[in-house]
Order: C-alpha cells, then sequence, then structure tokens
C-alpha cells in the first residue's frame, strides 16, 4: 500500500536532515513523526522512524552520564517530560518544590537555579517528569536552556503576577520565537502559518503564581482577557500551594499522552502499570511500545473502555483512548 505522505511531512524531513545538536534532532524528528498519516501503508515507515527516535535518545542519554555530552539533553524519565520556563523569581523552584520529590534552591536572589533540575511529580498511577531551568535572559545558560525546551514534550510557563504577568509572557514569546520555539495551547496552532516556520512546536501551559499577594487578582484578570483564549491559565500559589492538584490535571492534558492497562487473554487486566502512549495512538502503536514481536505477529485486540462494547474485538488501527483496557493476541 502507497504511503501517500502529505506535503509536511517533507518539510520535516527537511528540517531532520539540516538538524545539527541532539536536542535539535531529537525534536524535528519527533515533529517528522507527527507528520505521518496513521494507515497500513505507513506502518514500517513509522516503526522504522520511532526506532531511530530511541536510538537518538540513547546516545544523548549516555553521552551525557560518560561524561562526553553537554546539558543539552536532560534523560528523559516517566510518562512525559515538562520543561519549567520563567523569569527570575517567579517561583519556579518553590513549584517544582511543590510538586515533585526534587530539592531545588529557592532564594529571594535572582538566579538560584545554575543546572537543570528533574523531579518526579506523581500523576493518579504515572510519574511526570519536571524540569526546572535557569531563567530565560541570562546569555551563559540561554544556548542549552532552549536546547533542553526542544527536546522536552511540553513547556511549563511560570509567571510571578507580582510583576505584570502579561507582559512577561509577551517577553518568554518572543524569546522562545528567536529560538524558533513555538507554543501551541488550546488550539492545535495560534501561530500564523505555522508550516512555513523553520522550528519545533510545544504544548504550553501559563501558570500564574503569586495568587496570595496584594493585586494578585486583577493581575491575573489582565492576563487571562489577553491570552486565556489561547493558553490554558491557572492561578496558584506555590508558597500557600494552592490549586496544586489543577496544575497536574493540566500538566497531564498538555502532555498528550494517554494510559493504556494491558489484558493477558483469559486473565485479569494488570492496573499496576500502564502503558504510556500518545494521544491518537493506535492498537499497532501499542503493540510496537510493547515488544517487536507483538509488532509484527498482532493478530487482533479487544478492547474494553472505548469500544461500542466490552471486550469488543477491534482492527489494529483502531485508536485508544486514555484508561482504555487492552487484550492483544498474537
Amino acid at each position: 500500500m502507497p504511503a501517500n505522505l502529505p506535503p509536511e511531512y517533507f518539510e520535516a524531513e527537511k528540517r531532520f536532515k539540516q538538524a545539527s545538536t541532539p536536542a535539535e534532532k531529537i525534536a524535528a524528528l519527533e515533529n517528522l513523526i507527527s507528520t505521518v498519516p496513521k494507515h497500513k501503508g505507513t506502518d514500517k515507515l513509522r516503526a522504522d522512524l520511532r526506532r531511530k527516535l530511541s536510538q537518538l535518545r540513547k546516545d544523548a542519554a549516555s553521552k551525557k552520564k560518560g561524561g562526553r555530552g553537554d546539558l543539552y539533553v536532560v534523560p528523559k524519565e516517566g510518562a512525559a517530560q515538562i520543561a519549567l520556563v520563567g523569569f527570575p523569581n517567579s517561583g519556579k523552584s518553590s513549584l517544582l518544590a511543590c510538586l515533585t520529590n526534587a530539592n531545588p534552591v529557592i532564594a529571594d536572589y535572582p538566579i538560584s537555579t545554575l543546572t537543570p533540575l528533574p523531579g518526579m511529580m506523581p500523576f493518579e498511577d504515572i510519574q511526570i517528569q519536571l524540569v526546572d531551568l535557569p531563567p530565560i535572559g541570562n546569555e551563559a545558560t540561554d544556548g542549552w536552556v532552549s536546547g533542553i525546551m526542544r527536546y522536552a514534550d511540553a513547556l511549563l510557563m511560570v509567571l510571578d503576577l507580582t510583576e505584570d504577568p502579561e507582559v512577561q509572557a509577551e517577553l518568554i514569546i518572543e524569546q522562545l520565537e528567536r529560538w524558533n520555539i513555538y507554543i501551541v495551547g488550546n488550539s492545535k496552532f495560534q501561530i500564523p502559518n505555522p508550516k512555513s516556520r523553520v522550528g519545533v512546536f510545544k504544548k504550553a501551559l501559563i501558570v500564574a503564581n503569586k495568587k496570595d499577594a496584594s493585586g494578585s487578582e486583577d493581575a491575573f484578570k489582565r492576563l487571562k482577557e489577553r491570552y486565556g483564549h489561547l493558553y490554558c491559565c491557572i492561578p496558584v500559589s506555590a508558597q500557600e500551594k494552592e490549586n496544586l492538584n489543577e496544575i497536574k490535571r493540566a500538566i497531564f492534558s498538555i502532555s498528550e499522552i494517554i494510559r493504556v492497562y494491558s489484558k493477558p487473554p483469559g486473565k485479569e487486566p494488570d492496573f499496576s502499570m500502564p502503558f504510556t502512549i500518545p494521544s491518537g495512538s493506535t492498537i499497532l502503536d501499542l503493540a510496537e511500545s510493547i515488544h517487536k514481536d507483538f509488532f509484527h505477529g498482532l493478530k487482533f485486540a479487544r478492547v474494553w473502555g472505548s469500544a461500542k462494547f466490552e471486550g469488543q474485538r477491534v482492527e489494529k488501527n483502531f485508536v485508544l483512548k486514555d484508561k482504555d483496557i487492552v487484550e492483544i493476541n498474537v
């Protein structure tokens, strides 16, 4: 069956071939994979691209562990990786401490975060990795900070409600675009002619910190009026630990992943450790993520959850939903 690849694929392929740093290659390949339509004619191509992506990630991680690499890549752990972006004293480190097991340096002076600091955020039955970064606008770190943002699955813009948050958001978006990083929010694209842009596109969430401060309510109103139609905006107080559960749900949403539980034939489902796969994944994508033998030997599958009826036998291209239970037969 012919692949029938769209023009976007060839544009993304060109950007991948032009990428030079490990982070740029990984981000460009992720973008390339997203342009491949899902049907039987592209199964082999998507499998090859995913294997290439896996190898790039392993190479980047091994270089870092071996001391030969740089700070362009923080090895991904958990279901997804989210990078925290913001200006000095916005409260990124405090937020990381509230949401994860990390112990960042939290101080009143402008730049207390000097290196990337990851932490694992529990969300229901999975873990999502958050990475605190030095504030943007520092020439000494901006190069590798932008590299980590390109590699991350999504971005968390942390704004200070006591310092004109709508202006902060505008400045961050402008800086990211200078790095050819374009953020998207409530709809697929808010960018004019996105297909003509050379760069990477990242889902983003705006977290407005210090809602416990005087005047924060009016500041958040201004922020929401300007950016609320584009991005999910959540007011929070890291100091008072307010709205943390809402942030966790929103982070899971922008991660664009789903959880799938396996059910061996004739046995009960295993709810102890779900498989996490990208939203829009099919039965075949799930089989590939489990093991190559499942991918090549898949005969059919049964689904409980989003199927028309419980245990329905479905085709390989059946699109899965969050918390589906899947029985794979090989």
